[in-house]
């Protein structure tokens, strides 16, 4: 699975990197902004894109991800630090939103992947 990586820390982007290697799938680019991430997931049409909901720049990672999902038909794995239920709806994610906590764990990204991928049939 070509999976696409919207996160601006380092030690998460590496963590993902080797996660996503190790269960099989291949990263086949890195954005840092929403901006970044709706143009590269037109560009790649990832089978996956893995985003932080706070980004910098003028769109949040739920605005890009909305795009994307809206022009692109892309699953979607929102990632925060913010995990708690009151801070994610805060948020204005999708009721259906596949949330995953940082720091990244193999074990829940690999659910997420399958339950992220599954939805969209």
């Amino acid at each position: 699975m070509d999976v696409l990586i919207i996160e601006n820390d380092p030690r998460t982007i590496s963590d993902l990197k080797t996660i996503l290697r190790n269960l099989g799938h291949t990263v086949t680019d890195i954005a840092s902004n929403g901006e970044e991430a709706v143009q590269k997931a037109e560009i790649l049409n990832p089978d996956l894109v893995l985003i932080d909901i706070k980004l910098k720049g003028e769109m949040s990672g739920v605005e890009a991800a909305n795009k994307i999902n809206d022009l692109y038909k892309i699953p979607v794995i929102f990632l925060t630090i913010f995990i708690k239920n009151c801070l994610i709806k805060s948020f204005g994610l999708p009721e259906d939103a596949v949330v995953l906590s940082k720091p990244i764990n193999q074990g829940h990204l690999e659910y997420s992947i399958s339950r992220a991928v599954s939805e969209r049939k």
